[in-house]
């Protein structure tokens, strides 16, 4: 006979109801784990998916932009409208650009052509546009000399602007004043002089070209040769020792003195502009008594 106690069917009811709990909860977990599966699924899906639409409408672009532009005849360039303020040429300038009609208004980039032509030395500013359908347009500003670099070799002859660019022999003019000493070597078109005293040189250049200083101050040539100062040859002869400091001040008490040398009767060769507030003016040799008297200003 087999006896069943109340307290032995408990014991079995309940180790029932924990195998059962065990299940339940491991079913549970394998149902959370195929749920994530299936959510990163679905999500690398849909990555895929906006992915391969993306690249869908980007080639479809790319060829839709070809078809209406790059490739449209209704495109090609036919004239070339080039505007300079210097004396390039408009095959010079082309040249430069390398671009030509018959290419696609839309094939050439404006950036690519605009730094094609800043490569040449004598461009110091350029501007490229589009003029729908055909019409290419270049805008260029050319530089400046303002004068010829003297040169110990026997190299080709170079100028320069005012912001030191070298320029080539096609720029180079007689009336030009000369630049003399320039510690820089091996100079070509298109370097940018580093010699500090040519900046000084410059700046001379500059203030002498003023309207009320051109008719009084014109320049032969500077010297730049002397580490702190520059030697001034005017074309009337004189000679004008300029120290680096307040050139436009020192540029101004030269003019006034030139004026007063000649209401005196004052035949004066050197203009000592060196030492501040006290401007000398040296006679010339075999000056009249009257200018033996060197007067400083």
């Amino acid at each position: 006979m087999v006896r069943f106690t109340l307290a032995a069917l408990k014991s079995k009811r309940r180790g029932n109801q924990s195998r059962e709990s065990i299940l339940r909860s491991k079913a549970r977990s394998s149902a959370r784990r195929q749920a994530v599966r299936r959510g990163v699924t679905t999500a690398v899906i849909a990555l895929l998916g906006v992915a391969a639409i993306g690249a869908a409408l980007w080639w479809g672009g790319q060829a839709a932009w070809q078809i209406l532009f790059t490739e449209n005849e209704f495109f090609l360039i036919r004239d070339i409208e080039v505007t300079t303020d210097g004396a390039l040429t408009m095959q010079e300038i082309l040249d430069a650009a390398q671009v030509s009609k018959g290419q696609n208004l839309f094939a050439v980039q404006p950036d690519t052509i605009r730094e094609a032509l800043l490569g040449k030395a004598m461009i110091a500013s350029a501007q490229v546009g589009r003029r729908l359908p055909d019409t290419l347009l270049i805008e260029v500003g050319e530089r400046v000399a303002v004068a010829r670099l003297g040169r110990s070799d026997a190299g080709s002859p170079l100028a320069v602007d005012l912001t030191g660019h070298v320029l080539g022999p096609s720029s180079v003019r007689a009336s030009l004043p000369v630049i003399l000493g320039v510690r820089d070597k091996g100079l070509k078109p298109g370097d940018v002089v580093q010699d500090p005293m040519l900046a000084e040189a410059l700046q001379v250049l500059e203030i002498c070209n003023l309207v009320a200083m051109r008719q009084e101050l014109t320049v032969a040539t500077i010297e730049v040769g002397h580490p702190d100062r520059l030697t001034v040859g005017l074309t009337t002869g004189e000679t004008v020792l300029l120290s680096r400091n307040k050139l436009r001040e020192k540029l101004d008490r030269l003019r006034a003195m030139r004026i007063e040398a000649r209401r005196r009767g004052l035949d004066l060769a050197v203009y000592d502009m060196t030492v501040d507030r006290n401007f000398v003016g040296r006679p010339a040799t075999g000056a009249p008594p009257a200018a033996a008297a060197a007067p400083a200003w």
